[in-house]
């Protein structure tokens, strides 16, 4: 346990340095839904590391501008939106001269969704190429069947994000892994959650939530796992309605 928390702090300081962080105005944070569930776009403006409420923010949708909001004392402002058609649509939030752009996530009610949490999913590939393209080829592959969530735990969004791209993992919203509770607004907002690949500790606490778990780690909660082979021979061969597809009738399965 004490190697396995050594390699993975280091895992965070390497994936810090390699990736450009950002101080700025406007933080944009990503959502995730289903066709005609309401969410809240959710921005917070802020003066480098401190709130700064107050602040008129344009709200865009694919390029498209959508309302002006203000933000409130404590820097967060909010717009309800009910998204009317599936896809990744991009959301950009600009005040003044500083603008930052985020994602919606939003699928049909029987698409089936697949949560990755990155720091304990991708740590190995930090250090290794081998690893890390073995990691895309996986990720890439649940793509193509489910749609896929990812969890950022410790590192935050941006560096999350910035790392994804840089080595061309499948593009999807990043969200802020809160607990069990997260879990919950996101079945709220009626997404099927088919499976979670992360560290022990974010598999224990979902071991009620979500019926297929796997980790790199070892677990008495999920399914402890040497390599992502397992776990695309597992989630690969197991029913899942194709992405945008009519809902599979009930015992199909």
């Amino acid at each position: 346990m004490v190697f396995s928390c050594k390699r993975l702090l280091l895992t965070f300081f390497v994936m810090s340095i390699f990736v450009p962080t950002s101080h700025g105005k406007v933080i944009i944070f990503d959502r995730a839904t289903t066709v005609l569930t309401p969410i809240h776009i959710t921005v917070q403006t802020r003066d480098r590391f401190f709130v700064s409420g107050g602040q008129l923010v344009d709200i865009y949708l694919d390029n498209t501008f959508v309302k002006k909001i203000l933000t409130g004392g404590d820097g967060f402002g909010y717009l309800k939106h009910i998204p009317r058609e599936p896809g990744l649509k991009k959301i950009t939030a600009r005040t003044n001269a500083e603008s930052a752009s985020g994602r919606i996530l939003v699928v049909t009610e029987n698409e089936r969704v697949v949560l990755i949490e990155t720091e304990g999913a991708f740590k190995d590939s930090v250090f290794s190429d081998e690893v890390r393209r073995r990691c895309q080829e996986a990720v890439k592959s649940i793509s193509e069947k489910y749609r896929i969530i990812y969890l950022s735990r410790l590192l935050g969004a941006g560096i999350t994000e910035s790392w994804l791209e840089k080595y061309a993992f499948p593009e999807s919203v990043i969200l802020r892994w809160d607990g069990p509770k997260m879990l919950e607004k996101l079945k709220k907002n009626r997404l099927q959650l088919h499976a979670i690949i992360g560290s022990s500790n974010v598999i224990s606490a979902v071991a009620d939530k979500i019926e297929r778990r796997f980790s790199f780690e070892k677990t008495k909660d999920g399914k402890t796992v040497k390599n992502w082979e397992e776990i695309l021979d597992i989630l690969l061969k197991s029913p899942s309605p194709d992405l945008g597809k009519k809902e599979i009738p009930a015992g199909a399965e």
